[in-house]
């Protein structure tokens, strides 16, 4: 039975989580830069004293998406890559995905990544009051290319990720609603405050101000989404969460792989399908999805997505995304690459009606 995940703050969600955008391959959360407060000789240490790993050496991966990155070779030449997050209320959130996805891997579906247990057996290591690291084993290959054959093959694998049974008993349960209250807060009462305290603040506010009508309507559009869920009887399944390409890995065998599982959960399967049918987390992209669904069904079974749970999940991710960026923005932010992009990101979902015409228009059915 899957787990009740009790959601923390904003701010640890909002640097837990990984890629948005696109989802195209390109990542605009990428941590460019080591932390100052994490330094790689400390890296190997945690490696050795948790994963009885001798002689580390890492060095730094500018690639990570809220996490910092090493690849890491160990004395007997064996290469391994670290993932280190920032401790904080959502660090049981990121132990039992971490811990979900070992649970899939054990299970038999070798083709999910999964955390390597540390001694205790925790995919999730808390090694400081501020760091948790989790070690994964190190895979060459490339992200592939949705919008070619190569996404028949994540439709496979996603089909028997949907079909696992049972499921972990570590496994969180999806629930509606991520983060809408905060937003709401913020478009009650938060706009009418001048956001001094970064560069960008009081353009997103401006941003936001203009876009309350749109939100709104979002909003609304959503809970009718979510209430149309309710009278559903379709069973949750194990999903991954954003199987885009930036989380789906080719290796040189010409195996896939799902990487990034810190947000498998238990939830409707569309959570998944979104990403492989739309490839994009704005709007669906025009591709053939025939070969696709064909590969999903070979191993899920003849199942059909349900559109309106498609865009139930998309309404949902660009809430969040709104939610993300305006605790951002309205509190203490730099002049910095990364920033930059998440200012260029904010500015692809608002105004809504980019990407929701129909909104504008007044003529979206639920």
């Amino acid at each position: 039975m899957a787990s009740e995940f009790r959601r923390g703050s904003l701010r640890n969600f909002f640097l837990a989580t990984s890629c948005e955008g696109d989802a195209r391959g390109a990542s605009v959360r990428r941590m460019l830069t080591p932390p100052e407060d994490l330094a790689p000789d400390q890296v190997s240490s945690y490696l050795h004293t948790y994963w009885g790993l001798d002689g580390v050496q890492v060095s730094y991966l500018p690639a990570g998406h809220g996490s910092h990155n090493w690849t890491a070779v160990a004395s007997d030449g064996t290469t391994w890559f670290v993932k280190a997050m920032r401790r904080g209320p959502d660090s049981d959130f990121s132990q039992a995905t971490l811990q979900t996805a070992t649970a899939a891997h054990q299970a038999g579906l070798d083709f999910v990544l999964a955390p390597i247990p540390d001694h205790t057996g925790a995919a999730l290591r808390p090694v400081s009051p501020a760091w948790q690291l989790a070690l994964f084993p190190h895979v060459e290959g490339r992200n592939p290319d949705f919008g070619s054959s190569e996404r028949v093959l994540v439709g496979e694998i996603l089909g028997r990720l949907h079909s696992l049974f049972p499921l972990p008993d570590c496994a969180l349960r999806w629930e509606p609603g991520w983060f809408q209250p905060e937003l709401k807060q913020v478009l009650a009462a938060d706009l009418d405050r001048p956001w001094t305290d970064g560069p960008y603040g009081e353009r997103a506010r401006a941003l936001l101000t203009t876009s309350v009508s749109g939100i709104e309507r979002l909003l609304a559009h959503s809970d009718r989404l979510v209430a149309r869920l309710g009278e559903s009887d379709d069973p949750y399944v194990l999903t991954h969460g954003e199987p885009h390409e930036g989380n789906t890995m080719l290796d040189t065998s010409g195996r896939m792989h799902l990487i990034d599982c810190d947000a498998m959960m238990v939830a409707p399967r569309e959570r998944d399908l979104r990403l492989l049918l739309y490839a994009s987390h704005r709007r669906p992209r025009a591709l053939d999805n025939t070969d696709v669904v064909a590969a999903y069904q070979r191993t899920a079974g003849p199942i059909e997505a349900r559109p309106f749970v498609l865009e139930l999940f998309r309404a949902e991710w660009h809430l969040i995304e709104m939610a993300r960026y305006a605790w951002l923005f309205g509190g203490p932010h730099g002049e910095t690459a990364e920033v930059r992009v998440r200012w260029e990101a904010l500015t692809q979902y608002l105004p809504v009606t980019q990407n929701w015409p129909e909104l504008g228009r007044g003529r979206l059915t639920s």
